[in-house]
């Protein structure tokens, strides 16, 4: 329900959060050994004026948990391609299985998730672009894995947490210190990339439940560093199949691959959101064959496809595509025993925007404002025409999957409500007439951040249509929330399912 603007501020007036809100969404529219010595590869053109390219090689790619990938192991190499012949460096011997390069912003170090034996937690770990100097970062009892730089000398990554058989996004200081989680609930979070605005992005299921890895499809979300501002990245939930290996062009524009089963094959078809664009469209041929886009040039990506010879299609080799018209223009690399994936070129680029950490860690609770409930772009005309008289909260207890109802709220004429609840606690809600009977209600779990103030338009509101420039009824009825469940102010619940 709360799925789309979502904004925060702190210690603000209602008036000063209801702009804040109005004018931030106006914005956003928009178990053998791999060989030790590199086998000859294959007599590939060798393009001018491309970057080095660092990717990972695997005899053997399984799909399902990120833990599970290379039952075989896995290992990084660099590949300087603007030579007559490819050269190509080993950079984790000494590992069983090495994956997830991501470069630095000056473009000097490689952040990357290693195994150094088999069994072996995944830990996030950091070396020169040379393989020099490797140095662990995470010092964890749960697995580390997509991990991606942040501002500030933070790290964002995936945790695999094995007492709930889920996975969270978290952040970490670059010296391994301060790693807390930013995503809550039980629906397994893997972290893609972070945008040039700041944001970071994740995939991860809709709705956001419980679920496998290869039990639900898998959408994209945004949210802030600190873990706020959660949202779908585009209200496309009737697409069917799976997001997955996103990359943010030069030009703002979204690459992804949708596979066609929920999450269980590691290729799709490459898909592309322009900027402003509400619905995704596709990028070359009508092919399930494409994983890892990353932009190589002005006008080419990097990709990884399977191998066009005979008795080599589960391989997959590196080729360039060209942007503009979406054709595979040649292959760059092919190995005739290893598959190459997740390339990424060694470059420098932008700092992504930093947002500073607005979060009160005082507080037991957050607040969570909705405009115009009414607004839904599941309904006829984008609004539901039964007249709204309540809303019921429902928190989730993700140790026992049990749900425990938080209380309800009213909810004024112009679909207006404001409450607060729990920190950090998955809720959901449910819309009541005035019998009390449901008329909508959410079925993905979202959550507030320690005295975040967080809004949205509507229940399932349109991306491309910006709120009223109105006051809500609520705010001039209370200056305050309604507290609900166990927040600064208010009163422990009743245990439900």
């Amino acid at each position: 329900m709360v799925d789309q603007g979502l904004r925060q501020a702190r210690h603000v007036s209602p008036i000063w959060v209801v702009g804040a809100l109005i004018i931030g969404f106006v914005l956003f529219l928009q178990f053998p050994a791999i060989p030790q010595a590199a086998p000859s590869p294959h007599k590939s053109s060798s393009p001018a004026n491309l970057p080095d390219i660092v990717f990972v090689q695997t005899p053997l790619l399984a799909s399902g948990p990120l833990t599970q990938r290379f039952p075989q192991g896995s290992v990084i190499v660099r590949l300087t391609p603007s030579r007559g012949t490819p050269s190509l460096v080993r950079l984790t011997d000494g590992f069983f299985a090495a994956a997830d390069p991501q470069i630095s912003f000056d473009g000097a170090k490689v952040l990357f998730s290693g195994q150094k034996a088999p069994g072996d937690h995944w830990q996030i770990w950091e070396m020169d672009s040379t393989g020099e100097h490797k140095r662990q970062i995470t010092q964890s009892l749960q697995d580390c894995l997509r991990a991606a730089y942040l501002p500030a000398g933070e790290i964002a990554l995936t945790v695999e947490d094995h007492a709930t058989s889920t996975s969270y996004l978290a952040v970490v200081k670059t010296d391994g210190s301060q790693l807390h989680r930013i995503t809550f609930g039980n629906a397994p979070f893997v972290l893609e990339t972070v945008l040039k605005d700041g944001r970071i992005v994740a995939s991860a299921p809709w709705p956001l439940t419980a679920s496998g890895f290869s039990a639900a499809p898998r959408l994209l979300y945004t949210l802030r560093p600190d873990g706020t501002a959660l949202e779908s990245f585009r209200c496309d939930h009737q697409e069917k199949g799976s997001q997955r290996d996103a990359a943010e062009l030069s030009d703002g524009s979204l690459v992804f691959v949708r596979t066609s089963a929920a999450d269980t094959a590691t290729i799709g078809r490459l898909m592309k959101f322009s900027q402003g664009a509400l619905t995704a469209t596709p990028l070359g041929m009508p092919e399930t064959a494409i994983a890892w886009p990353q932009q190589v040039s002005e006008n080419r990506l990097v990709i990884s496809k399977q191998s066009a010879e005979a008795g080599r299609s589960s391989r997959l080799d590196l080729y360039l595509l060209d942007l503009p018209s979406g054709a595979h223009t040649e292959r760059l690399y092919a190995d005739p025993q290893l598959s190459s994936i997740q390339p990424t070129p060694v470059v420098s680029r932008a700092i992504p925007k930093h947002y500073w950490d607005t979060l009160d860690p005082k507080s037991a609770s957050g607040n969570l404002i909705s405009l115009n409930s009414y607004m839904s772009a599941d309904a006829p005309h984008g609004r539901i025409n039964t007249p709204i008289a309540r809303v019921r909260v429902f928190a989730l207890d993700t140790a026992s999957g049990y749900q425990r109802n938080l209380g309800e709220a009213p909810v004024e004429a112009d679909g207006s409500f404001f409450v607060k609840v729990p920190a950090n606690l998955p809720v959901r809600f449910v819309l009541l007439d005035a019998q009390g009977q449901t008329i909508r209600e959410e079925h993905s779990w979202i959550w507030a951040r320690p005295g975040e103030q967080r809004g949205c338009t509507g229940c399932h509101g349109d991306k491309a249509v910006a709120p009223d420039n109105h006051w809500p009824q609520i705010l001039r009825r209370f200056d305050t929330p309604t507290p609900l469940g166990e927040t600064d102010h208010g009163s422990a619940t009743t245990q439900a399912r």
